[in-house]
């Protein structure tokens, strides 16, 4: 088995790219966009080497796994991922663990490449070696799914993306945040009158932001990493470099927030709920509730329950360059 990350929204064309290279193969899509599991007839060897071979249009990585395993999202369920790869290793090979986590979880990337890595090299005599590695263990998790599998360093392929969504001239967007915002503001007819200031969480690299700051007065862009330059030298833009939840208290009131964080629907609506005393009374929140596992009804009710606390008038659409979330408008209570 392999899991093979591709370009969001070009699943299918990867799909029939894969399945021509590997006569034979299956080819499906994961939960979360841009990653599929390929399922090979051929030996993993002969699978990669074909993979590295291949002029490819889509993929971009390649990770060999061996096995699937169903997980929790409390830390208790690390040591649930061992015993697949306990066989895979012998006292004269060097190792590192690799994990990629997609979904809601008590645990990080880290938390499993580190107890992971230590039961191993404890119960099989082999060597941790985080600089150059014999051989790489793998761990991508996808919320309750976790694949795993111990292949040799050289089997991990990063191929470059070669057809990427077309814009015509001029009007590529900084992200497709652009368009998603914009779309929004269309669909919940929102008034954003030109005095107004507004709080954009999670902001970069500035796709909001930057729509924003052509409309507004002032946009307070809170995120610890980095703007996109265009977007950062805007002289209406002031660029918080802290968490959504380490805004400082005199950080003004606004008269707008926006929520497009990459986060559970229930942290990301306790953070809408932390920031409502920096909104204006009856000022306007618009947050997107991203979907972590397939339970989507169950992620916009827990939202919901959790921004009664301090917000009402709720309105609810899934948008074109949304179609995989759900935007949320609400007014402060």
């Amino acid at each position: 088995m392999l899991i093979v990350t591709v370009p969001a929204g070009f699943e299918s064309e990867a799909r029939k790219e894969i399945e021509a290279i590997i006569p034979g193969s299956q080819a499906r899509s994961l939960f979360f966009k841009g990653n599929m599991l390929v399922k090979s007839p051929q030996k993993e060897t002969q699978t990669v080497a074909k993979l590295r071979k291949a002029e490819t249009l889509y993929m971009s990585h390649v990770y060999p796994v061996q096995a699937e395993v169903r997980i929790a999202s409390g830390k208790e369920c690390v040591p649930r991922l061992f015993a697949p790869l306990a066989d895979k290793l012998g006292a004269s090979d060097s190792f590192a663990v690799r994990c990629q986590r997609r979904g809601r979880h008590d645990f990080s990337s880290r938390d499993v490449e580190r107890q992971l890595g230590s039961m191993l090299e404890e119960s099989t005599g082999a060597t941790v070696d985080l600089r150059n590695p014999r051989k790489i263990v793998v761990v991508q998790i996808f919320q309750d799914k976790a694949f795993v599998g111990v292949t040799e360093a050289a089997n991990l392929l990063a191929k470059p993306i070669r057809v990427f969504r077309k814009y015509r001239k001029g009007e590529r967007p900084l992200t497709r945040a652009e368009h998603k915002l914009r779309e929004a503001i269309e669909a919940f007819n929102v008034e954003i009158k030109p005095n107004y200031e507004v709080l954009d969480l999670g902001a970069a690299p500035g796709g909001w932001t930057k729509i924003l700051a052509g409309l507004v007065k002032k946009v307070v862009a809170v995120d610890p990493a980095d703007l996109d330059p265009e977007v950062a030298s805007l002289p209406n833009v002031v660029h918080l470099r802290c968490k959504a939840e380490a805004i400082p208290a005199d950080a003004g009131l606004f008269d707008l927030v926006t929520n497009d964080m990459n986060i559970a629907p229930s942290e990301s609506g306790r953070i809408m709920v932390a920031v409502a005393p920096h909104l204006k009374n009856g000022g306007i929140g618009i947050m997107t509730v991203k979907f972590v596992t397939r339970h989507r009804k169950k992620h916009v009710e827990e939202a919901f329950e959790i921004l009664k606390a301090r917000y009402s008038d709720f309105r609810v659409k899934r948008l074109p360059h949304n179609r995989y979330k759900t935007t949320v408008y609400m007014r402060k209570a």
